[in-house]
């Protein structure tokens, strides 16, 4: 936990080691108390590096779950890249125009129509001929 100050208050780790986390609650206390720009900045971006450390260390659970393995990955870029928008706000700078997930992680968007091709071929698999479906 002493990776993230700022944080650290945030996270809680269960029984069984995995880490939760209470970004909701983190926002709501740092509006509430008026956290001074600086540090709601290097919060933001610690939360960034947790969803990342996070991801990181469900690997092994998601190897064999293609779908779910993609479904984390997507959200923890957009919660990261989120974050990091929110630091640079928090310091003062423009961030710019937000950048889609199909720019800025080509490959991960590419991941995601794969499923998507999976599952749909999937389903008109079962439903046969002329989209009727089988039993």
């Amino acid at each position: 936990m002493g990776r993230w100050p700022h944080i650290r208050r945030y996270l809680r780790v269960d029984e069984t080691g995995w880490v939760e986390h209470d970004m909701h609650c983190w926002h709501v206390a740092a509006k509430r108390l008026g956290l001074p720009c600086a540090k709601v900045a290097a919060a933001c971006e610690e939360w960034a590096d947790f969803f990342e450390w996070r991801l990181a260390q469900r690997a092994e659970e998601l190897a064999g779950d293609r779908l779910t393995r993609h479904l984390v990955a997507e959200w923890t870029a957009e919660m990261a890249y989120c974050s990091r928008r929110c630091a640079a706000f928090a310091r003062g700078e423009d961030p710019g125009e937000p950048v889609p997930l199909r720019v800025r992680r080509p490959d991960l968007y590419a991941e995601g129509q794969a499923v998507v091709d999976e599952i749909m071929a999937g389903v008109d698999a079962r439903r046969g001929p002329a989209g009727a479906a089988t039993a």
